[in-house]
């Protein structure tokens, strides 16, 4: 019997045989699903690559020897393997040095990173999990300087719009002779342009890859470049099924890689799954919950304690209803949950989810609900829209107010497009905006406009007359910089996701020279009132801030749970566990 393997131009493993038996072919029926055709099979390499280690073990334990071409082997001797991830040893500082100041990296990594490079220089898919302000984005360029075959050796980092500027400005200061970053944005005719000018380092983002033509761009220059050095940023967003299936296409054809993330567990071990299948795709998971044993050799964490930060002071604000809506909450909610309603039947919303964001809208501002308020009680209507926009939105306006007064900047956090822009206009030219329907920035193909984010952020940071920033968390938790000019988050509304509360509150919450250093203080508003979804979020997100931080060994995470006295896509805005809906009936 004759097996072997070889490799057609990396996107195809071609598994060829002579006599095998009917044992060896029904193996490879039960792994690919397929038959032998002519004594030959051909697999994708994305495939054959996840089920890399049965085949392994699988030759080992029947005693062949089958035959390897020299691209093969050299294919999966290039290709990360998870086995000698383990038994690597860190790297000196003296030769991570070396190495990436002759590769012109001319920026000093602090000790912290330096030793977080010892670790991650020794692997060749590594993650880096510190705080925002610790120095990822430096790190990140390092392990490239580290990792580079040759001086052209390219970088391709995928991340969320917003981060694009930071990509920008980090790489000119880390690298001697003034390099730029191209933008691969505009349609699939201009990203191919670009890729034909040959850049040496590239940023795209997460949701152009969706696009059929810019993927296959894409993953056409991973093929083409086997030194290349590909960087996910704020890796926590490739878990989406559809993106994360994306990714896992070409994954296997990248041999140098890192994953960035401050929150790569936001809500559950299972989070855990896309960001490792991109660094080990043929690595075997047995469950969510191994991921995270799994995920310990690889990663590093520089924490707020390690940067020295002062602890921000949690205030939990507990605000009394109007005597119109406590009316209609006691009536239409309590009494109807405590007799075992479901809140999808008062509500008449089929989901879970939806219900509960319709919720958590309600308790932020009634007027957003007039028609749910109009199904169940008309007479209450005008009387509670008399009321104005709920006792919640006043008690942070009022708050804010005060802040100004004392000459602070206030940052002000809601997950409903039409509540930021409510309280925008409540304060008038003192106040800017930002979710998802503001625009970046200027860009290639974005028509230049004093209205984006951008500007919008840099008036809230430098003109003395706007001293309130107004947020969604899903337009603006990451990737901005707050810290140098406000002191002040309040949060008008949470949803039970995690990763964008904590996100949320390192804009202001993030590493600063001991001189410039203030306190922080995080003021969260819920309502006074039985069965308020603003305590079950508040009680879900201590969960699963501490299971994240035990993941991450991370006790400045733990922490949080001292203060225990827009939405596009419902299911990334609003995500929730079965444990989440099991104690919200609890």
């Amino acid at each position: 019997m004759k097996l072997s393997f070889s490799i057609i131009q990396n996107e195809f493993i071609r598994i060829s045989g002579e006599d095998l038996s009917s044992h060896v072919q029904d193996f490879f029926y039960e792994e690919f699903d397929r038959r032998f055709k002519e004594q030959e099979l051909l697999i994708q390499t994305p495939v054959f690559m996840k089920s890399l280690n049965n085949i392994n073990a699988f030759l080992v334990r029947e005693n062949i020897q089958p035959e390897l071409s020299e691209e093969f082997i050299s294919f999966i001797n290039l290709s990360p393997s998870y086995e000698q991830a383990l038994e690597t040893e860190d790297v000196s500082g003296e030769k991570i040095m070396k190495k990436i100041q002759e590769e012109g990296f001319t920026r000093t990594p602090t000790k912290d990173q330096l030793r977080n490079l010892k670790k991650l220089c020794s692997k060749k898919a590594a993650a880096s999990f510190s705080v925002p302000g610790a120095g990822k984005t430096t790190e990140a360029l390092a392990f490239y300087a580290f990792h580079k075959l040759n001086k052209n050796t390219p970088l391709l980092v995928i991340s969320p719009p917003s981060a694009f500027i930071s990509w920008e400005d980090e790489i000119e200061k880390c690298f001697s002779g003034n390099p730029t970053i191209s933008r691969l944005r505009g349609t699939p005719l201009q990203v191919k342009e670009k890729l034909k000018e040959n850049p040496q380092h590239l940023i795209i983002n997460y949701d152009s890859l969706r696009n059929i033509e810019k993927f296959d761009l894409i993953k056409n220059f991973i093929l083409e470049n086997d030194d290349l050095v590909v960087v996910l940023d704020e890796s926590h967003k490739s878990k989406g099924e559809s993106i994360s299936e994306i990714i896992g296409k070409f994954s296997p054809y990248i041999n140098f890689k890192m994953i960035l993330t401050g929150t790569p567990m936001p809500q559950a071990p299972s989070d855990l799954r896309s960001q490792f299948n991109f660094l080990y795709p043929s690595e075997h998971i047995i469950s969510d919950e191994s991921l995270i044993e799994k995920f310990e050799p690889l990663f590093v964490r520089t924490t707020k304690e390690d940067l020295g930060l002062m602890k921000p002071i949690y205030n939990v604000i507990k605000v009394e209803p109007y005597p119109a809506f406590k009316l209609f909450f006691d009536e239409y909610f309590v009494r109807n949950l405590e007799l075992g309603s479901t809140l999808e039947d008062i509500l008449s919303v089929k989901s879970f989810k939806k219900a509960v964001l319709r919720f958590i809208k309600l308790l932020s501002n009634p007027t957003l609900c007039e028609d749910d308020i109009f199904n169940l009680d008309p007479g209450l209507v005008n009387r509670i829209s008399a009321e104005g926009d709920g006792a919640k939105m006043d008690a942070v306006i009022k708050r804010a107010r005060e802040l100004i007064a004392d000459g602070e900047k206030v940052l002000i956090w809601s997950s409903f497009v039409d509540n930021v822009e409510i309280i925008a206009q409540r304060f008038g030219s003192q106040a800017e905006f930002i979710h998802g329907g503001v625009p970046i920035g200027s860009d290639d193909d974005m028509i230049d406009t004093y209205d984006t984010r951008d500007q919008k952020i840099r008036r809230f940071k430098e003109d003395p007359e706007c001293m309130i920033l107004v947020a969604n968390p899903a337009a603006a938790a990451e990737s901005i910089s707050l810290h140098e000019h406000c002191n002040h988050a309040l949060y008008l509304d949470r949803t039970y996701n995690a990763g964008q509360f904590l996100q949320s509150q390192d804009r202001i919450h993030r590493l600063i020279s001991k001189d410039k250093e203030q306190q922080k203080y995080i003021d969260i508003f819920v309502m006074d009132i039985p069965w308020c979804v603003d305590w079950k979020v508040h009680e879900a997100l201590n969960r699963k801030i501490d299971n994240m931080a035990a993941f991450l060994n991370d006790p400045s995470l733990q922490s949080l749970e001292g203060f225990d006295t827009d939405l596009d896509v419902i299911s990334s805005e609003n995500p929730m566990t079965k444990e989440d809906e099991e104690e919200f009936y609890n």
